[in-house]
């Protein structure tokens, strides 16, 4: 699946065509230092996830249909409601790519505007963050592709293709109270978790949660716009995501 993912990459950038990795499989390949951790912790893949622009939309179809994939048609009709495609190997239905177009819209929404052209394979480490921490229920997956991702990269303000450019994450969670109150909450639970996964070694533990403490500590810190304060005040009582169709 790894290979299948690297070689679609490979063929979308020969042709200039715009297709970057998320999901597991781009954690694997931004964390090479830990990917082992994932094997350990028996992280298993499922599918080929991509972003891509709409407005690529016609030269991915057509890059994927060379490369042996198919849709459905009532798929194509959900694609220009939900903002994602799925395709199938012709020649192997195990395989399965799934394309979000613009954004990720599932519980909140990531927004892939200029950003995809920041990184390649993968879209930039922060999206690969907010990917997780925009989950509401969060799995066990989840957790762990968050967990290895945190040990090998740390958050800071500015553009690093190999740190986790904060900017975006600190714009959303001190405009949107509900973005803030779930990726708060999931990083306080990724750090009740830590503790359960005695592969790392206590030093590994302490960088993780130290990162993710700072983490918190710049949400708080962080001046929150008027919307904000005024939808803290209603808090977790009133729903503050939308439901994954």
């Amino acid at each position: 699946m790894i290979e299948e993912a690297n070689r679609i990459v490979r063929r979308a950038n020969e042709k200039g065509v715009i297709m970057r990795l998320l999901g597991s499989i781009a954690f694997r390949i931004h964390c090479p230092k830990y990917v082992s951790y994932l094997d350990k912790m028996d992280r298993q893949l499922t599918d080929v996830d991509f972003a891509s622009y709409s407005n690529e939309r016609s030269k991915v179809e057509k890059l994927l249909d060379e490369l042996g994939y198919t849709t459905q048609s009532y798929l194509l009709v959900a694609a220009a409601q939900f903002g994602r495609s799925i395709y199938w190997k012709k020649d192997d239905k195990r395989l399965r790519a799934d394309i979000f177009w613009d954004r990720l819209s599932m519980n909140h929404t990531i927004d892939f505007n200029r950003r995809l052209e920041l990184d390649s394979p993968t879209v930039p480490l922060s999206e690969l963050l907010q990917e997780k921490l925009q989950i509401v229920h969060l799995n066990m997956k989840d957790v762990k592709d968050t967990i290895v991702l945190l040990l090998e990269h740390e958050a800071k303000e500015n553009n690093d293709k190999e740190s986790i450019e904060l900017s975006p994450i600190l714009r959303n969670a001190t405009t949107d109270w509900g973005y803030y109150y779930t990726f708060s909450t999931n990083l306080k639970k990724i750090q009740e978790h830590l503790q359960n996964f005695d592969m790392l070694a206590p030093d590994e533990k302490a960088t993780v949660n130290k990162r993710i403490t700072a983490m918190l500590e710049a949400f708080e810190a962080a001046p929150k716009s008027m919307k904000w304060k005024m939808r803290a005040k209603i808090g977790p009582s009133r729903k503050w995501y939308t439901e994954v169709q």
